[in-house]
C-alpha cells in the first residue's frame, strides 16, 4: 500500500492495513491457535517459505517478473513504530499539528485526540510494510502458518514492489487517487490468488476458516472494531481506509470493463493514472475524464499573513470529495453527506499563519449552483449538530476560540469557508480574489 497518511507518514512506505484488521478482528475464528511466543528462528523460516511460494504465485498470476533483489525482513511492532511512526524533524511535528490544527476546526476531530498519537498506534497495527524492494513483515501480527492469507498479504506486497513508478501527486486529493490505485491493484491481486487458487479447494482444507477479505466495510461498523486502536480518530481511519476499500472496487472496475492492459496503462501513461477521489468514487467519471476545476484562492487584503505551503511544496491543496463526505458523515447520515459531496467539482485550501493566529480559506467550487446548495445547507447542519455557536453574518464560534464563517451566492456554484483564531480575518471584506 502506498500510503500518505493524513498524519504525514512518507509517501515510500507501503504496507498492509487492510489485512490487519482482518486478522486482528477475527483471529479468534482460526481453527489454530498461535503462541505467544513462537519460536523466531521457525518463524522466519517459514515465512521466507511462504515469500517464497508467494513470489511464484504472483509472477504466474500476472504474467511479469519480479527483481531479484527482493528482501524480507521480520520487524517486531516496537521496531515499526521506532522507524516510521514517529516524527523526523521539528518540521514534521509542525506539520502534524498544523493538520490536526485543520482537523479540528473541520470537526473531524475531538479537541482532546493527537494526530501524533493516532501515527503511532497506526504503524502498531501493520501487519506488513515494502519500502523500495525490501518487505517486512510485523513479528506480532503476521502469522506465516496460516498459509492462505499469509501468502495473500505478500502477494500485496510484492505488487507493491512490482508496480512502476508514478508521477508524484501535487495535493491530498491527487495523492489518495494514485493510492487508491496502488493499494487497489494490490488487493485486488491479493484476493485474485485468494479466490482462484485457494477458494477452489476450501471445500477439502480445514487450515483456516477466513478469507483474505471477508467484505471488510461491515466490519468497520462492528462494535469490537473501536477497541482495535483507540487513539486514531474514526475521521483519520476512515481517510486512511479509502485506499483499500475504494481503490480496489475502481481497480476491479477498470479490469471488468477493460482487462489487465488498461489497468497498466495507468503506471506507464500518465493520462490514464487517476487524478482525483472523485474519479475513484465515481469509475464512470474516470473512464469520460472528468477531471478537477481548482477555484482561485481569496487572498487577505492584510498582507502581514504568511501562507504555509502545503506539504506537496506548493501554496495549496486541495482536499477532495471523499474528505468532504467523511467531514459531513461524522455528522450527518450517511445519504445526506454523500448526496453533498457528490457535486464537487475541484477546491483550493490555502493555510496561512501570523504570529500565533492560524487562518485557513477553503473555497470548493461545485458543478452546479444546486450542488452548492446542497453542500451550504450540509455544513450548515453540521456546524448545528456540532454546536459552534453562530455569531452573526454566517460566522460561528467553535472550540479554542476558533472563528468560522461559511459565504455562498445564491447565484454561483461556489462556496468559501474561513476559519481563524482572529475574528477579523474571517470577514469576507477582508479578502479579494
Amino acid at each position: 500500500m502506498s500510503i500518505i497518511m493524513s498524519f504525514g507518514v512518507k509517501r515510500k512506505i507501503i504496507g498492509v492495513v487492510i489485512i490487519v484488521v482482518i486478522f486482528i478482528f477475527l483471529g479468534s475464528l482460526l481453527v489454530f491457535d498461535r503462541p505467544q511466543d513462537p519460536d523466531l528462528i521457525a518463524y522466519k523460516v517459514q515465512t521466507n517459505q511462504v515469500f517464497e511460494d508467494a513470489k511464484i504465485e504472483f509472477e504466474r498470476l500476472r504474467g511479469v517478473t519480479l527483481p531479484s533483489d527482493i528482501t524480507l525482513s521480520v520487524y517486531t511492532k516496537q521496531q515499526a513504530i521506532d522507524k516510521w511512526g514517529k516524527p523526523a524533524s521539528n518540521l514534521d511535528i509542525e506539520n502534524i499539528l498544523r493538520q490536526e490544527n485543520i482537523y479540528k476546526s473541520l470537526f473531524l476531530m475531538t479537541e482532546n485526540e493527537s494526530l501524533s498519537n493516532a501515527s503511532t498506534e497506526w504503524v502498531a497495527s501493520w501487519t506488513a510494510v515494502t519500502v523500495n524492494n525490501e518487505i517486512y513483515v510485523i513479528y506480532e501480527n503476521f502469522w506465516p502458518w496460516d498459509i492462505p492469507n499469509a501468502k495473500a498479504i505478500l502477494i500485496h506486497e510484492l505488487t507493491h514492489v512490482w508496480q512502476p513508478a508514478i508521477p508524484s501527486p501535487t495535493n491530498y486529493d491527487s495523492d489518495q487517487a494514485q493510492n487508491a490505485l496502488l493499494e487497489g491493484d494490490a488487493s485486488y491481486m491479493a484476493n485474485y490468488y485468494y479466490s482462484t487458487e485457494y477458494n477452489k479447494n476450501i471445500s477439502n482444507s480445514s487450515n483456516s476458516k477466513i478469507s483474505y477479505n471477508t467484505s471488510l466495510p461491515a466490519f468497520l461498523y462492528l462494535p469490537k472494531w473501536d477497541g482495535i486502536s483507540p487513539n486514531v480518530p474514526n475521521a483519520v481511519y476512515n481517510l486512511n481506509w479509502f485506499p483499500y476499500i475504494q481503490g480496489e472496487t475502481f481497480v476491479s472496475a477498470i479490469v471488468d470493463n477493460y482487462g489487465w492492459s488498461r489497468l497498466n496503462l495507468c503506471y506507464t501513461t500518465p493520462a490514464y493514472t487517476p487524478s482525483t477521489t472523485e474519479q475513484i468514487l465515481h469509475p464512470n467519471k474516470y473512464f469520460t475524464g472528468e477531471t478537477a476545476k481548482p477555484p482561485l484562492a481569496p487572498t487577505p487584503s492584510d498582507d502581514s499573513w504568511t501562507i504555509i505551503p502545503s506539504r506537496y511544496g506548493y501554496p495549496s491543496d486541495t482536499y477532495g470529495e471523499y474528505f468532504i463526505y467523511i467531514m459531513l458523515n461524522q455528522w450527518l447520515d450517511d445519504n445526506q453527506a454523500q448526496k453533498a459531496a457528490t457535486g464537487w467539482g475541484g477546491d483550493n485550501f490555502t493555510y496561512y499563519e501570523k504570529d500565533t493566529d492560524f487562518l485557513f480559506t477553503w473555497n470548493i467550487n461545485w458543478d452546479s449552483i444546486k450542488d452548492a446548495s446542497e453542500f451550504n445547507q450540509a455544513f450548515t447542519d453540521m456546524l448545528k449538530l456540532t454546536q459552534a455557536t453562530p455569531n452573526g453574518n454566517n460566522q460561528w464560534l467553535t472550540n479554542n476560540n476558533r472563528y468560522l464563517t461559511l459565504f455562498w451566492n445564491p447565484n454561483t456554484a461556489t462556496t468559501l469557508i474561513i476559519c481563524s483564531t482572529n475574528q477579523t480575518a474571517t470577514n469576507h471584506a477582508f479578502f479579494t480574489q
